[in-house]
């Protein structure tokens, strides 16, 4: 009996909490097993990329609908969801690695890349390494476009620590939740609840610090500068609402209007949507206006 109880323990894994509707595949890369979801068909393949503290699940209101039309490939990077986590320390642009390298193993053609937050960060990073991979890149709510002087970025990064991110309590983790909406769903619980659950995981130190280690290299690796080198059309969706960008500490005169002119100034191809009632979390909050406005620019 102790046996049996030992080893249900040390089976208690991130990974073994998160219920993923649709059935998960996995693919070796390096030294990395990457989980996906592969739904739909379609001569343009969408391939999406979550953000910081996040998982697949997080685009599953875009896929549902968009998964008609095209083929929908959905991944957890390394170190979160049901990937692997054999390093702490990836850069954005080993993401990148990972994702072309993703791209190339399955043989992937007329690819559409969409990040989310950090996703949408590492998304810039993957097309520019490389380019002949992609045909659109879509970016909702990115990260990466706001400037950050670099006494902010050491007050940012001392701000957050492995302590922080494993002792948070479930209050502080629904009000994390709660400022990424304008107007917290109910169907996000499913959030909240799993993030909850996770304390208890053999594996939460390894997340804490790869969490940890990706608010680094998101400091470390700005994509502002590097815009104007993307010579392929670009979709940006932003919550008129998002709480989280611009930083409202740091930056409290900013907006998202300014970030966005700001990028649209270094980038011919851009096309700049704005949602209403929405915050961080656009593509869950507002799915449907979101979904077509990926239509509508995918069409052209």
């Amino acid at each position: 009996m102790i046996l049996c109880w030992l080893s249900a323990v040390s089976q208690n894994q991130i990974s073994d909490i998160l219920n993923y509707d649709e059935e998960v595949k996995k693919i070796s890369i390096a030294n990395e097993k990457i989980a996906f979801t592969d739904e739909g068909s379609g001569e343009k393949t969408l391939v999406f990329i979550h953000g910081l503290s996040s998982n697949l699940k997080s685009w599953y209101k875009n896929v549902s609908a968009l998964k008609a039309d095209y083929r929908c490939i959905a991944l957890d990077l390394p170190g979160y969801g049901k990937s692997t986590k054999n390093s702490t320390t990836y850069s954005l642009k080993d993401y990148a690695g990972f994702l072309n390298s993703f791209i190339e193993i399955m043989n992937l053609t007329n690819v559409v890349l969409l990040g989310h937050s950090m996703g949408g960060q590492v998304a810039v990073i993957t097309v520019l390494d490389a380019p002949e991979n992609f045909i659109n890149l879509v970016l909702v709510a990115s990260a990466g476009i706001e400037t950050f002087s670099e006494k902010e970025a050491m007050v940012m990064k001392a701000s957050y620590t492995t302590a922080i991110v494993e002792e948070s309590t479930p209050e502080q983790i629904r009000n994390n939740f709660e400022m990424n909406f304008y107007q917290f769903p109910e169907d996000a619980e499913f959030m909240v609840r799993e993030r909850i659950a996770m304390r208890d995981t053999d594996d939460m130190n390894i997340y804490s610090e790869v969490v940890v280690n990706n608010i680094h290299a998101m400091l470390d690796e700005p994509i502002i500068d590097r815009l104007s080198s993307i010579e392929i059309p670009v979709l940006m969706i932003y919550g008129k609402n998002d709480l989280l960008i611009p930083n409202k500490y740091f930056h409290p005169s900013q907006d998202i209007r300014s970030l966005v002119k700001d990028a649209k100034e270094r980038i011919s191809t851009l096309k700049v949507r704005l949602i209403d009632e929405a915050g961080h979390f656009v593509n869950f909050e507002k799915p449907d206006e979101v979904n077509e406005e990926i239509k509508q620019f995918l069409k052209q």
